[in-house]
């Protein structure tokens, strides 16, 4: 696979790779790769995906590669009995693993063998809370390096350093950086394990230099979802073979074809849900979750130079949908928009 080079700007968040999870009667047998390329000693965390439930590396029922003393290497394995661990846990239980290397959380991504240009890896997930908070507690919103938009997109590459200190960036839009968790004042997305959104595209950005990542790019993101080959990432129809259709399948508006079903509430998410809670229903065929609704996603590349009037600039993809978006609206999961913006609705995933 051909990976793009990443900057050396210190520390590089670990890797989980190649998740095969296979059920076995009562058993859940999860295997998968953990690299690090700092080599650091790593703690594995399992959760219940769609829920904040992480299980101790001490739980009845759970043994293998999990908890402290990790190191990177393929072949690692973990097994859960799920009658001694489903009390409290989603069910069926789906796992989502991140791997925490003393600095940053990392999570899984999914390797992608590009039609149209090189290979990539990109989020399973939309990044948390409580991914983006191990960057504001790193100082990420402190450090220049990090906020230096080196890709050729913009001229004055200091930009989103100098607006973060103009506008006095701390920390994502509604967090309370005084309070612990700090995310618990968002009242859109106030779980640890629900996208962090309120970013503006410089953040996002910020985040993904730090980790040791980069924003995919529109097409990139298309082509995770599976959405150059199907309607939708989960196929052709919005909700197959229900009328009035069954809307289990992502977190939007739910309006569609002249049916109202509960507006935001009727998939049982008033606002952004924990990452995973539509999964598998709503995954794309190559494995993304949450790819269309819970939070629109910042891509990377500069579209068009809009002129605000007092000032103007390169606006920015989002794509995918939100919480806020209707069915219909996902005909055409896309917009632009100034990469200054910093909405209730926008979050992000990483690529590499």
């Amino acid at each position: 696979m051909c990976l793009a080079a990443m900057p050396a700007l210190g520390n590089t968040l670990p890797m989980i790779t190649d998740v095969v999870v296979e059920a076995r009667g009562d058993t859940l047998v999860i295997e998968f790769d953990l690299a690090d390329p700092d080599g650091d000693e790593m703690t594995v965390l399992l959760f219940a995906a769609g829920t904040d439930l992480a299980l101790p590396p001490d739980e009845p029922g759970v043994v293998g590669d999990i908890g402290t003393g990790i190191f990177s290497g393929p072949g690692k394995k973990i097994t859960v009995s799920l009658s001694e661990v489903r009390e409290g846990a989603a069910a069926p239980f789906i796992p989502r693993l991140l791997a925490h290397d003393g600095k940053g959380l990392g999570g899984e991504m999914i390797s992608i063998e590009s039609e149209g240009g090189p290979d990539f890896m990109i989020d399973k997930y939309e990044i948390t809370n409580a991914q983006f908070a191990a960057f504001m507690r790193s100082d990420g919103y402190e450090r220049m390096e990090f906020w230096i938009i080196d890709d050729g997109s913009i001229e004055v590459v200091e930009t989103g350093w100098n607006y973060a200190g103009r506008f006095g960036w701390i920390a994502p839009r509604h967090w309370d950086s005084t309070v612990d968790p700090p995310w618990s004042t968002d009242p859109k997305s106030g779980s640890a394990c629900s996208p962090v959104l309120g970013i503006s595209w410089f953040e996002a950005y910020a985040y993904c230099k730090w980790a040791g990542r980069r924003l995919p790019t529109s097409g990139e993101w298309v082509e995770s979802a599976g959405t150059r080959e199907a309607q939708y990432p989960w196929g052709e129809s919005f909700a197959p073979g229900a009328s009035p259709p069954l809307f289990n399948l992502a977190n939007i508006k739910y309006s569609y074809s002249g049916y109202e079903s509960g507006g935001f509430t009727s998939d049982g998410s008033q606002y952004a849900a924990p990452v995973g809670s539509y999964s598998p229903r709503g995954d794309s065929r190559l494995g993304l979750v949450d790819v269309y609704g819970n939070v629109w996603e910042w891509c990377a590349e500069a579209v068009t130079v809009v002129d605000y009037g007092t000032y103007s600039c390169a606006t920015r993809p989002l794509r995918g949908g939100s919480w806020a978006t209707s069915a219909a609206e996902l005909k055409d999961p896309s917009r632009d928009l100034c990469p200054l913006y910093r909405i209730d609705t926008a979050g992000f995933r990483c690529a590499r």
